[in-house]
């Protein structure tokens, strides 16, 4: 029991007062003992009054509160405070500032310093120059790290944000006027958001990419720029002829650069159009990319034409195996007045049996748009009219490995004929007939002879022809002869 107990009915003791104690301290009351004093009420001080302990001051159960104007606690030699929750200590001062174990609930915190060794949970704003956490630190609002431009953020771990709510993460720095985001999304997708970014090497020294908003993305080698987007599509630099667009499969490379383009492939090259488009062609071209710029090209009908300069053979023989013109002049398709309206062909007729007769050895269908082996001169046009000329010149010989007295064996002969050809109507007519300017062929024919024969299987078709043949009634070799040589066609236009 307390020896002295203040309440608003008076001071009750804890033991008989004699009257000679009643001028004394209040150590008359206590005895021996420590000193016991119970307030039921409040205790209030003067102003600037102070309250000074010798020993610790200790708050138990059933303290609701405690008001004055200045308070000053000191126990043991460092001189603490220590506020407890269920005897277990939470706050505790020091000569460095305070401790607190356990969780910190608050509105606004305005400190120098703040260190938690457990979770620090603060839902209002936090204001301090340095904040340390060894366990986790969670901030419910918003966290401004940082007030001028020399301040600097360090995370020596790794850094996650998350969004529960969408799964999406997203970092937002900004220098200056300067934007920089990163955004990764739920479903693992990045962005970047930037008005230039550039990859470096590890030394900053070597730039690796740059990316340009509106505007190109760059991709270097060794410090040297090689790929940039353009607005047509893309540019390649390169350093010399050797450098520039490289196509690789494992062996074989193809490098096009800014003035060559040269093909190093193991085995087979080919350029080639997949068009199913019967006038598909594969073209080369010199000054432009249009047909008028075209010198050489190679049609769907397997023709190869070359519309100017000449075919320069180095070494070695040419060979061809079917029917070869060599074209001097145009054709206008429209007839255009004042135009040249004229071509003239030479053809290789390819040594061949005669075997019956008439044999026709060659043919030409004017109209025909498939040439049928008359390239290069071109299908005429229906709207006009031409006239043809056609000279012949034919060898022929006796078939077989040896030639025993070969003047017996041999002949030759030269025919031409003139042709009007009335477009309108697909119609072939011969002047006159076929004029021989010579004929040797007796040693090879038992009689016969060269002429031209028109034929129209379909009168008004476009399939008519004109045809070199061969009449002959036998043979006096022993065996069938050859004949070969060349033909040349000449055709006129009308123009007016």
């Amino acid at each position: 029991m307390s020896k002295l107990t203040f309440s608003n009915a008076g001071v009750t003791t804890g033991q008989p007062v004699l009257a000679s104690q009643v001028s004394q301290s209040f150590n008359a009351f206590t005895g021996a003992g420590d000193y016991a004093i119970t307030l039921s009420g409040s205790l209030t001080t003067a102003a600037n009054s102070k309250v000074s302990l010798g020993g610790d001051l200790v708050l138990t159960d059933n303290v609701s509160a405690i008001s004055q104007s200045n308070f000053t606690a000191s126990a043991g030699g460092g001189g603490n405070v220590i506020l407890k929750y269920n005897e277990a200590t939470k706050l505790a001062t020091s000569n460095t500032g305070i401790t607190v174990t356990g969780e910190v609930d608050a509105t606004s915190i305005d400190v120098t310093s703040i260190t938690a060794s457990a979770n620090a949970v603060i839902a209002g704003d936090i204001s301090a120059v340095e904040i340390t956490a060894s366990g986790d630190l969670d901030v419910q609002g918003n966290t401004r790290l940082g007030n001028a431009q020399t301040d600097r953020i360090s995370i020596t771990g790794s850094l996650a944000m998350e969004d529960p709510s969408s799964g999406t993460a997203n970092v937002s720095m900004s220098v200056k006027d300067d934007e920089f985001k990163l955004i990764t999304n739920a479903d693992t997708t990045s962005t970047i958001g930037t008005p230039q970014l550039t990859i470096k090497g590890n030394d900053e020294a070597e730039t690796l990419a740059v990316f340009n908003q509106d505007q190109d993305v760059q991709l270097f080698y060794n410090n040297t720029r090689r790929f940039a987007t353009t607005n047509e599509g893309a540019s390649i630099s390169g350093s010399s002829v050797s450098t520039g667009l490289e196509v690789h499969d494992g062996t074989n490379t193809a490098i096009r650069s800014a003035t060559q383009t040269r093909f190093n492939f193991a085995g087979n090259t080919y350029v080639a159009n997949e068009s199913t488009n019967g006038a598909a062609r594969v073209a080369f071209a010199l000054s432009g990319t249009g047909a008028a710029n075209a010198k050489v090209a190679v049609s769907q009908s397997n023709d190869l034409h070359v519309y100017s300069g000449s075919i320069n053979v180095g070494s070695g023989n040419s060979t061809f195996t079917g029917s070869f013109g060599i074209s001097k002049g145009n054709l206008n398709a429209n007839a255009t007045q004042n135009a040249e309206g004229f071509m003239s062909s030479q053809f290789f007729i390819k040594p061949q049996q005669v075997v019956g007769s008439p044999n026709l050895i060659f043919r030409y269908y004017p109209w025909d748009s498939s040439d049928k082996g008359t390239y290069p001169l071109p299908a005429l046009n229906a709207s006009n009219n031409f006239v043809v000329t056609m000279d012949a010149t034919l060898q022929l010989m006796e078939r077989g490995s040896t030639l025993t007295s070969p003047g017996t064996k041999v002949g030759d002969a030269r025919v031409s004929a003139c042709f009007g050809l009335q477009g309108a109507g697909y119609q072939l007519a011969q002047k006159g007939s076929t004029n021989t300017y010579y004929s040797r062929l007796s040693s090879v024919l038992t009689s016969g002879d060269v002429d031209f024969f028109i034929g129209q299987p379909i009168p008004g078709s476009d399939q008519g022809y004109i045809a070199l043949e061969i009449n002959q009634s036998g043979f006096p070799l022993g065996a069938a002869p050859q004949v070969g040589g060349t033909i040349t066609i000449t055709v006129t236009q009308q123009i007016a």
